[in-house]
């Protein structure tokens, strides 16, 4: 199989064959940029999928949106989104941290201050909206390799199971947004014009769960140890996503479920947190996005400050001063925990001053990925995603729900262990509860989990006014569906409640 992610020229090749060889239709004048899910595409087995190869360069393209890089180019509609892995403010990673307690930026008042709308958040950039097309993509992918016949069974299930987990990946993200959305699953009906109206809660989600389970016995366990698939699907990263649909819809027995799935799946925690982030492929990580020098992590440049020289942490040249973690988010670290030594408080300036929060910093500075050499801007530590810490505490939080604290210490406190602070024990339920929100931001944070938290736990928005963020109104748990579909959907699609249609 080839490896399309740590070779960027393998990419290339595949995108290149893809543009000279397809031809992505879009159905209908009526469903255009933003409202695109009605796509098929010329290809078929008559005429493209012939061998692995080809499938392999149809699913690649799937893969395209978990980039880091700034941005992707929809070959359907020439539509431009910025990768939902990039360290730009309108991408999916970081406009799940920006309207939460663990980041701040001066780019986007709107997200930080809740005061978006559909308008306004389209204007700002909406980059996660257009992969619903992404969606028909790959629905499109899974019927034509399914008509192929000059490849085995074995390798044509485990290209369909990557595509459904990819489908039931974008399919999730939206949710995450969005609520359920008009997404296209049906291959029958990918060349129809009319406009689909949403579908409920429930069938979406069944949806996503259907793509998870069906791919998982077709799927390798991990990649943690084979360097040329990494950054494909695996069980691991099905898993992972069935985890989230079933903490983000509160079936807490089914996420435990799959979270002691995933614990006896061999993961286990980096000895140092910092190693975490800097060390490739490592045994804590289920799945992090591949970089190399097409498409790097850019996240050190965007939170380093304009006049950064040193620090005791690293020593390189300025930064975008894009992002930074508010002071009182800053203080929730004991001083004995080993994560804030990725967090710098203090940095000496490009004049020689000391900067820290006594001289008007405005925020502590999350460096995350401490293992970089060079100015920049862009390093090749790969984005983590998803990683085991994470699922233990999922598991330490959906056990709590059902059942209370005793069971779900033993899985918190490992992720404590490491970090160097005390155990946690003789908690009630709540007082658990509202403890294990903290470790999860602290472990977590600015990996994008934190929004997702806050609103499981029903507290993104007094959060919010808490910090004093007047705008904020309960239904901002969800984005609102941007104008520009809402026009297009002429009616069939409806806004998300709160918006104005």
């Amino acid at each position: 199989m080839k490896n399309f992610k740590n070779k960027p020229d393998s990419l290339a090749k595949y995108t290149v064959l893809l543009l000279s060889c397809i031809v992505l239709v879009v159905a209908g004048s009526g469903c255009k940029k933003a409202l695109n899910t009605k796509i098929y595409s010329q290809i078929s087995p008559s005429n493209f999928y012939k061998t692995e190869s080809d499938i392999n360069a149809a699913v690649v393209v799937i893969y395209s949106p978990f980039s880091s890089n700034w941005d992707q180019t929809d070959l359907g509609n020439g539509q431009q989104s910025a990768s939902l892995y990039n360290a730009d403010i309108k991408t999916y990673l970081l406009k799940s941290m920006m309207c939460t307690d663990e980041a701040g930026t001066d780019w986007d008042q709107n997200i930080t201050n809740f005061t978006w709308g559909p308008a306004t958040y389209q204007d700002l950039g909406n980059s996660v909206y257009p992969y619903i097309s992404y969606v028909a993509k790959a629905t499109d992918v899974i019927a034509n390799i399914q008509k192929v016949t000059s490849v085995s069974d074995d390798i044509k299930n485990k290209y369909i199971a990557e595509t459904k987990v990819l489908r039931a990946w974008l399919m999730f993200t939206l949710y995450d947004f969005y609520g359920p959305v008009n997404a296209e699953t049906d291959p029958t009906t990918l060349a129809n014009l009319t406009i689909a109206p949403r579908p409920t809660d429930a069938a979406y989600t069944a949806q996503m769960i259907s793509d998870l389970t069906s791919a998982i016995p077709n799927l390798p366990a991990k990649y943690n140890s084979d360097a040329a698939n990494w950054g494909r699907m695996s069980q691991g990263v099905a898993q992972m996503l069935l985890l989230k649909i079933y903490m983000t819809t509160k079936q807490w027995d089914k996420a435990e479920a799959t979270a002691k799935t995933i614990v006896a799946m061999g993961y286990s925690l980096m000895p140092n947190y910092a190693d975490v982030f800097n060390v490739k492929q490592n045994n804590e990580l289920i799945y992090a996005v591949p970089t190399n020098s097409a498409s790097p992590n850019y996240w050190v440049q965007e939170v380093l400050p304009g006049d950064f020289a040193s620090s005791t942490l690293i020593t390189r040249g300025p930064g975008w001063a894009g992002y930074y973690m508010p002071w009182a988010f800053y203080n929730k670290f004991d001083n004995t925990d080993k994560r804030k030594a990725t967090i710098i408080s203090s940095y000496i300036s490009s004049s020689g001053q000391t900067v820290n929060q006594a001289s008007g910093l405005r925020g502590a500075i999350p460096v995350k990925y401490t293992g970089i050499t060079g100015d920049g801007p862009g390093y090749s530590l790969d984005v983590v995603v998803f990683r085991y810490a994470e699922v233990l505490l999922d598991l330490s939080e959906a056990i709590n729900e059902q059942r209370g604290p005793n069971d779900a210490y033993q899985y918190v406190n490992l992720v404590r262990e490491r970090a160097g602070v005390t155990d946690f024990s003789g908690m009630t339920q709540a007082t658990f509860r509202s403890a294990l929100l903290d470790e999860e931001g602290k472990e977590l944070y600015c990996e994008g989990t934190r929004r997702q938290e806050l609103i499981r736990q029903g507290q993104l928005i007094s959060n919010a006014l808490a910090r004093g963020k007047t705008s904020a109104q309960s239904y901002m748990t969800l984005f609102p569906i941007p104008s520009d579909v809402m026009i297009q959907g002429n009616g069939v699609i409806k806004q998300n409640p709160g918006y104005a249609q």
